[in-house]
């Protein structure tokens, strides 16, 4: 599923800027930096694990912040090319075969990648056997509970599933599981974690392969979600109890 042309071509919009040496122009570059500041004001700068680190950017980010890093990502594509040219410690393959020691990281992280494990609470348990007591967790998933996945819901039904192609902007193949702000906190809470901040925000736009007129209806839309806080993504960060 997520070979070179996942990364190259099929979503070569979102990872154009990653796939270069400038990765720090990526359009989630400066979310990152924010978070890690989050991060790093309430845990430290101490051992960081992302996992679904696809091509590294956030943890080459990381590592510039001054956390120690390590990364798990499925993709062999993706897992090289971190190692390779990022030169980070990343292991290819599910985080249920990585190998380390019980609580040895301050933090764990899961960006845009939760969504699409087929179990993701046995990740989330994975990942608090390996976050010491105290430490974070930060996830950041789509939220379905949000205003574009209930106009290309409504726009499905109310056509008798002829007008799809909101459904297949919002429900992409590459998802096997789907979270709201409710789902989401609740399996933090059954894997062992207490959230504290959690955030919904919308998408970055730029990272989105769209014609003109797409990219003006999508900031309507986005403008219109942030007034009904009904953003289309969200991120939690939680503590491990």
């Amino acid at each position: 599923m997520f070979s070179a042309e996942y990364y190259t071509s099929r979503h070569g919009q979102a990872f154009q800027n990653q796939l270069t040496d400038d990765y720090s122009s990526d359009p989630s570059a400066p979310v990152y930096r924010r978070w890690l500041e989050t991060i790093a004001a309430r845990a430290g700068t101490g051992k960081i694990l992302d996992v679904g680190c696809a091509l590294g950017t956030f943890l080459a980010i990381a590592r510039e912040r001054g956390f120690t890093t390590r990364g798990v990502e499925l993709s062999e594509f993706a897992s090289s090319f971190a190692r390779d040219r990022r030169k980070l410690d990343v292991f290819t393959g599910d985080l249920e075969r990585f190998i380390a020691p019980d609580e040895s990281f301050d933090v764990v992280t899961f960006w845009d990648a939760i969504e699409h494990v087929t179990h993701p609470l046995e990740n989330l348990k994975t990942a608090r056997r390996l976050t010491r007591t105290g430490g974070l967790l930060l996830v950041t998933t789509d939220n379905f509970d949000c205003l574009i996945a209930d106009v290309a819901r409504l726009m499905y039904a109310a056509s008798g599933g002829a007008l799809r192609y909101g459904m297949e902007r919002v429900f992409i193949d590459a998802n096997r599981s789907y979270f709201t702000e409710i789902t989401l906190r609740a399996m933090l809470e059954a894997a062992g974690y207490r959230v504290v901040i959690c955030e919904k925000m919308e998408y970055p736009i730029d990272k989105i392969r769209t014609s003109p007129f797409e990219r003006v209806v999508l900031q309507t839309f986005y403008a219109v979600a942030k007034l009904l806080h009904r953003e289309a993504q969200v991120t939690v960060i939680a503590e491990a109890c």
